[in-house]
This record gives structure tokens, sequence and C-alpha cells, in this order.
């Protein structure tokens, strides 16, 4: 797949994969008022956010975006996987 996450929105989903692995481990240490099944349910979800964010920052490539028709990368593209 074609790269398609540009420097800018790179560093905004490093950024934004760090806060929710920051607020899955908080839902774990601080959560348990929520009962165990929602506080288990909690950490997976944002914990599931933060990875995909982080993959996609590290690939540079969103099949959201692929599928939206945007490309915010503007880098050298011969580097493309074909």
């Amino acid at each position: 797949m074609k790269r398609n996450v540009g420097e800018t929105e790179k560093t905004v989903r490093l950024l934004g994969g760090l806060v929710f692995v920051g607020m899955s481990m908080a839902t774990v240490a601080f959560g348990e008022s929520l009962g165990a099944d929602i506080q288990g349910l909690v950490a997976t979800a944002t914990l599931l956010v933060a990875a995909v964010l982080l993959a996609s920052a590290g690939a540079q490539t969103c099949p959201a975006n692929y599928v939206l028709g945007r490309d915010t990368y503007g880098g050298d593209r011969s580097e493309d996987d074909a």
C-alpha cells in the first residue's frame, strides 16, 4: 500500500497513540470504581486505538485515508511498495 500519512499527521498519530496508552494504563491503575468487566473493556479498547494509531504512524499508511482519498504524504514515492 502506498504511503499516505505525512510528517505532521505522523506526529499527531504518535502523540495520540501515546495518550491512549497512558489512558489504558490509568484505567488499569485507577479504574476499580468502574467494575472489573468495564475496566477491562475500556483498557482493551483504548489499547487497541493506541495500537492502530502507532502502527499507522510507523507505516505511514492509513486505510481510512485511502478510502477517503486523503494523502498528506509529501515524500519520495520511489520508496513506496508496489
